[in-house]
Order: C-alpha cells, then sequence, then structure tokens
C-alpha cells in the first residue's frame, strides 16, 4: 500500500494547454533503515512453470556475488529480474561492449515486499575491480533505487553490473535490473517539438540528444514512438552526457495517459550531483502512439549548458499459452455506503496456472475508496491493491488497468487508465501459481468509506497461462514414475526434527488451511492449533533411488503445497532435492514474500 505522501501530486504544465503532469513522489524512506515487512516476491517456482504474460525477464542465477561467476547477460538490451537475499547479497552480471558504447542502467524496487527501496548499483571494468560508475538514489521507483545513464565503456571487452543493497543487513525482493547498451551516435533533437502535434520521432535506436535551452516555460522536448499491447518501456535520461561536473535538474516523463488521454506521468529525483539521472519505466496496456517527454519543474531552469541524452527502450511482451476469460456478471454498483461488491467469472475445464493476470474496468468518484481481492475457485483470496489512486473528489475517476507481476511498476501515480501494473508490493498473483483454474473466480471490491461518493465495475477478465508440456524423453525412451506418495493411507516414511518441531501427519483444521490435496491426509506445521513462535523444522522424504544403467535424464518433480507465511524477513520455507547424506543440494521453491495476511475495508 503507498501512504498518501506516495501518491502522484498534479501540478500544472510548465506551457499552457490542455495537458496535466503528474510528478511521482516515492514513500518517505530513512537511508539504511530496516523496513517493517509488508511483502515479498512469490517463491520462484520451478522454471518449467514459469511462464510469464509479461515482460519477459532474464532471471538471476546464485551464485553469482563476485565478477567471476556473474550471470552472462544474453544481450545489451532486456531486464533482469533479481533478488538480494540472503543478507549481504550481491549479485553481478557480465555483458560485452565496445569502446565509446554508453551504457544506461537502472534498478526497479518499488516492488519489493519489505518496502525497502534502497539498492546500490556499480558499473565495473573488466578487470571486474575498476568501478566506471557507481549510482546510490537517483532512481525514482523506489525514492532509494538506483540509475546510471549514460556511462562511457573505454574499451572493447567484457564488463560487470553489481546490484546489492545499501545496508548488509536487508534485502531486495525482487528488483528489476533495466540495461541498454548504446553504440554510436544519439540522434539531435529538432525544434520546434514542444508540443505532441511537433513531436520528434523517436529514430530506431531510441538514442537523442538535446538540451533545455532556452529557459523558458515553453520548452519543453518531445519524442513520439509506437508500443504495442503489453510492451514495456525504459526510459533512461542522462542530465550531464559531457561528464563535465555542469548538471541540471531535469525531469522525464512518458504520455499521454489517464481518463481524458492528457496525463503526462512523469519522475524528477532532487539530485543535481553530477553524474546525475532520471529513469523511468512503464508497461502499456494499448498499442498505439507515446511519447517521451523531457523539461524541468522550473522554467528558469536551463540554457546552453543543461544538455541531456535520452535513451529509450521498448521490450516486447513475453508470448506463452494464454486465454482470456471474460465476466459477464457486470456492472455492478460500488457504493456509496461502505460494503462488498462481488462479481464472478467461471473458468471451464481445469487448465493449470502457470501465470494468472487481472484486468479491471471501474469509475469510482474517490478512487481510493476501493480495495480489492480476487479469491480462486480453490479458497486462495488474494489481495491486488488496497487505496491506489485519487484521494479525494474531482481526480481521476477512471480505472483500466491489467494487474500483472511482470509489470513494469507497481501503483504510483493517480492515473489508472491505460497501464499495465503490478499488484501493491504487499500481493503477489504468483500466489495462485499451480492451481487448477477450473471454477468459479470472484473480484471482491469493498468500498471502506461511508460517503456521497460511489462508482460502477464496467468489466473485469483474468488471463491464465498454462505451463508448457513437460521435457520429453529421448529417442527410445519412456517416462516412467519413480517414486509417488499421496499421504493417504500412511505418512510415508517422513522424518521431521527442529525447534519446536510442528510437523504432523493428519488432517489439518485451522484455517486458512483445512484440506488436503489427496484427500483427508498430508503432513502440515501444526494440525489443529496455533503456530509456536521461532519454531524451526525440517520435513525429510525417504530416500529415492534414481540409479539403475537404464535411466536418463531429464527428471521433473511434482508438488503440491499449500501456505500461508509471515515475511520472508521473519519467516523462511524453502522445498530442495539431494543425494543421499545431503551432497549437492537443489532448490526448487523459496518462500521470498511478504506476510500473507491484509486488512480491507468494510466488511
Amino acid at each position: 500500500m503507498l501512504p498518501a505522501a506516495a501518491i502522484a501530486q498534479e501540478a500544472p504544465p510548465a506551457q499552457s494547454g490542455d495537458f496535466t503532469i503528474q510528478t511521482y513522489t516515492p514513500p518517505a524512506e530513512t537511508k539504511g533503515a530496516s523496513q517493517g515487512d509488508k511483502a515479498s516476491q512469490p517463491g520462484a517456482p520451478l522454471d518449467g512453470m514459469l511462464v510469464p504474460d509479461g515482460m519477459n525477464f532474464f532471471n538471476e542465477t546464485e551464485p553469482n556475488n563476485t565478477a567471476g561467476t556473474a550471470n552472462a547477460l544474453p544481450g545489451t538490451d532486456l531486464a533482469i529480474l533479481g533478488n538480494i537475499y540472503p543478507n549481504g547479497d550481491v549479485d553481478y552480471f557480465s555483458f560485452t561492449g565496445s569502446a565509446g558504447d554508453r551504457v544506461y542502467a537502472a534498478t526497479m524496487t518499488s516492488f519489493s515486499a519489505n518496502a525497502s527501496s534502497d539498492s546500490q548499483l556499480r558499473l565495473y571494468a573488466s578487470d571486474g575491480t575498476t568501478v566506471i560508475e557507481f549510482d546510490d538514489d537517483d532512481g525514482s521507483f523506489g525514492g532509494l533505487s538506483s540509475s546510471i545513464a549514460g556511462a562511457t565503456l573505454p574499451a572493447d571487452g567484457t564488463y560487470y553490473l553489481a546490484v546489492n543493497h545499501f545496508s548488509a543487513t536487508n534485502q531486495l525482493r525482487p528488483y528489476h535490473l533495466h540495461l541498454r547498451v548504446q553504440s554510436g551516435s544519439p540522434v539531435p533533437e529538432s525544434e520546434p517539438n514542444d508540443t505532441p502535434p511537433t513531436a520528434n520521432p523517436l529514430p530506431a535506436s531510441g538514442w537523442v540528444s538535446g538540451a533545455r535551452n532556452p529557459a523558458v516555460a515553453t520548452e519543453q522536448d518531445w519524442f513520439s514512438f509506437s508500443a504495442n499491447a503489453g510492451d514495456t518501456v525504459y526510459l533512461s535520461l542522462d542530465l550531464d552526457p559531457e561528464r563535465d561536473a555542469t548538471t541540471w535538474n531535469g525531469r522525464l516523463g512518458i504520455a499521454l495517459f489517464g481518463d481524458a488521454d492528457n496525463q503526462i506521468l512523469v519522475v524528477d529525483d532532487a539530485s543535481v550531483t553530477s553524474p546525475n539521472s532520471e529513469a523511468l519505466f512503464m508497461t502499456v496496456k494499448n498499442a498505439g502512439t507515446y511519447y517521451a517527454f523531457v523539461d524541468s519543474a522550473t522554467a528558469a531552469t536551463g540554457g546552453p549548458t543543461a544538455t541531456y541524452i535520452l535513451s529509450v527502450s521498448i521490450l516486447p511482451k513475453a508470448a506463452g499459452n494464454c486465454t482470456t476469460y471474460t465476466s459477464t456478471d457486470v456492472p455492478q454498483a460500488i457504493g456509496p455506503a461502505a460494503g462488498l461488491t462481488s462479481s464472478t467469472i467461471t473458468v471451464p475445464g481445469n487448465p493449470r496456472i502457470a501465470d494468472l493476470d487481472v484486468s479491471i474496468q471501474l469509475d469510482a468518484a474517490v478512487m481510493q475508496d476501493i480495495d480489492a481481492q480476487l479469491r480462486s475457485p480453490a479458497g486462495n483470496d488474494n489481495g491486488l491493491f488496497t487505496d491506489i489512486g485519487a484521494a479525494a473528489t474531482g481526480g481521476q475517476t477512471q480505472m483500466d488497468v491489467t494487474f500483472d507481476d511482470e509489470a513494469a511498476i507497481p501503483p504510483a501515480f493517480t492515473v489508472l487508465k491505460g497501464l499495465v501494473l503490478e499488484p501493491e508490493l504487499a500481493y503477489r498473483l504468483s500466489w495462485f501459481d499451480g492451481e487448477d483454474a477450473g471454477g468459479v473466480w470472484t473480484l471482491d471490491l469493498r468500498d471502506d468509506l461511508t460517503n456521497a461518493n460511489g462508482g460502477t465495475l464496467t468489466g473485469w477478465s483474468i488471463t491464465i497461462c498454462e505451463p508448457p508440456p513437460p521435457p520429453v524423453c529421448p529417442a527410445g525412451y519412456e517416462s516412467v514414475t519413480l517414486y509417488s506418495q499421496d499421504f493417504e493411507a500412511s505418512d510415508g516414511g517422513y522424518t521431521h526434527s527442529g525447534t519446536d518441531d510442528e510437523w504432523e501427519w493428519g488432517t489439518p483444521s485451522f484455517p486458512p488451511i483445512t484440506t488436503c490435496a489427496s484427500g483427508v491426509n498430508c503432513w502440515a506445521t501444526d494440525l489443529d492449533n496455533t503456530y509456536n513462535a521461532s519454531s524451526n523444522q525440517d520435513l525429510v522424504s525417504p530416500a529415492i533411488d534414481l540409479t539403475g544403467a537404464d535411466l536418463v535424464g531429464p527428471v521433473t518433480v511434482y508438488w503440491s503445497q499449500r501456505y500461508q507465511m509471515e515475511s520472508a524477513s521473519f519467516d523462511h520455507a524453502d522445498v530442495r532435492v539431494r543425494e543421499a547424506g545431503g551432497a549437492n543440494p537443489t532448490v526448487l521453491w523459496t518462500w521470498l514474500d511478504a506476510t500473507m495476511t491484509n486488512s480491507v475495508g468494510s466488511p
């Protein structure tokens, strides 16, 4: 949930016209402080189940704590999904570049489950130790995220980016790292380009140079580009391209969005320490023409030395085996009295969820009156957002958003039309991953304040992406099940131990977990009472024999689990396989998210 101070503040545009500039103000965050956990990235599923329908991330893998173990990136125009976890973790990534190339890299940390956004970003030379450029806090998503724009590579070779948390006793769960390496020379802007109708078309490279000159209110630089539905745009603004310590406080925007398609969404980090920069990320819901926007919040800022270079990258939406199911249970009135509005979708069959997105269309006189939850046929009830958007009448009143764990950012602006957003940092749609989707899904909207302000749910849908087929056996081989256990007839010979060991075999009877996947029996941590604080326990299967000259890989593992966890800052869980005796452990799933409880409006 974003506090009121984090909601975008509206200000008149620097020039006359029909546009409104919304500047994102990140939540206040104390440097180096340990944040109270609200959420985190969900436990990482098996690679075979991970079929995102949004941004096509390169996934960080451990170990990569040094330049020698850096993850080799497959390109230089991409987004990376990683976790600084556990405390003290550092993630290195390698890429190749040529002499004179310029590097644009930035972290997005406002989806981190522990509400701490404090990243640091370093660009290392080919020796892995010489720092070419460092940034701490020039980013805006969140307020202590990092941005490097326009750092120059001195020679052909391999280079490294390293991400860490400012504090060795804190985490980022997860972060996005965007990278674009530009070669050659940017295309100079061409005046006049002070309005959308006169915008310069972005070149294919997405790389332009310019200056805020003269320093007058009407001096705004607009650049147009096309994007497809679901594309993610990464804009990076270098405010001291000469690296001569002559810099200025520019701001960076993307447009146009909102109720009347007239909103410019802007970031404006306050730093004026060279080399300063701005970074903005956005996933667009609809195909069309969009605009990159450069100016200053202060009309008097500018002149011939107020130079910049802007890089714009467009990352296409990942492809998947996905089906959209649209509700016919609309429209539904929301409020104005405090209460619950529900609408349903029935999904036929039993598609297995590898990725799930939710699209919502509604109007509300005061958007922050509304809290949203999604309930699955299996009874899982997970949050989407709480108190986002405009806080008073007279603001933006329309929502047309797709919520997607793989979007560019969580809610940040009062504009909620035409965007694809992550849920708020306390929530994850991936908590539904692995479920059978067949049955009735319910969207619950709670108007949490009795007043004269109501609204209408006009439409909603869910998009379910299914996992790819299982691996195919080599020619001449067929798949065989080597081990299976449903725990109905017995405990399966599993053993357990630990401090205040809570593992029990039987039928769970304590909400929210009161069922077993196969019937009435399973292993659970405490079947019928409260869970002991500070307990620590392991559940271990008997040895599974995978020897035999006639057996070849790949090996596929399936299991069923249900969980309600406290934040991974305090509560840890994982599933791993290892050889008898403990050798060669491989982690299959890790809990990384926020506490899975939620306070919502009445009822």
